[in-house]
């Protein structure tokens, strides 16, 4: 790849194969730029350091989930859809609990991804605070179950219970005690 190509969207997508490839405690800088066939310090462009490589891999996934949820009448359809797009790809990326729970965003990142998630719940009648506490108790719960289902304790918590089965009926609990009271 020339370094004309090098995009934060491909800094993103190497990192995600070296993260399901090799795991959070091996992904770095110099990987990544190996993976995209360049000197790690065209990586700096960029991202100026390994803190900035995980809050940009953490937000390349969010907004993937974001792009795969479709058109809904409904906000708890969308909190729905929104729960199962982050499950599905937080299950499937290596590491995933701890690379949420690690990269820490700069608070413009924060806001971007707080908009995207609340304007949706807006555009469906909710009041602007209530979307935001709805949008992040659904990160919660989907954060919380990945990291059960990813941590050192994932034998024993699938030999007990049918974890996508919990989860999905745990996030219908959830979204349908969000419901405002009549």
């Amino acid at each position: 790849m020339t370094e004309r190509k090098l995009t934060r969207a491909a800094i993103a997508a190497a990192a995600l194969d070296v993260l399901n490839e090799q795991g959070l405690d091996q992904l770095s800088l110099r990987k990544v730029a190996a993976r995209l066939d360049v000197k790690a310090p065209s990586l700096y462009w960029h991202v100026a350091d390994k803190n900035m490589l995980l809050a940009l891999l953490a937000e390349s996934i969010f907004a993937d989930c974001l792009s795969k949820i479709p058109a809904c009448a409904d906000w708890r359809d969308w909190l729905r859809a929104f729960g199962k797009a982050l499950w599905q790809a937080q299950n499937a990326t290596r590491d995933a609990g701890r690379l949420i729970l690690g990269a820490g965003q700069p608070v413009e990142v924060l806001k971007a991804m707080q908009d995207a998630t609340s304007a949706p719940l807006i555009a469906l009648g909710l009041e602007p605070e209530r979307a935001m506490m709805m949008q992040a108790s659904v990160q919660a719960l989907v954060t919380g179950w990945t990291t059960f289902a990813q941590g050192p304790n994932a034998a024993y918590l699938q030999s007990q219970l049918p974890i996508d089965a919990a989860f999905a009926e745990g996030l219908d609990a959830l979204i349908h005690g969000l419901d405002p009271v009549p």
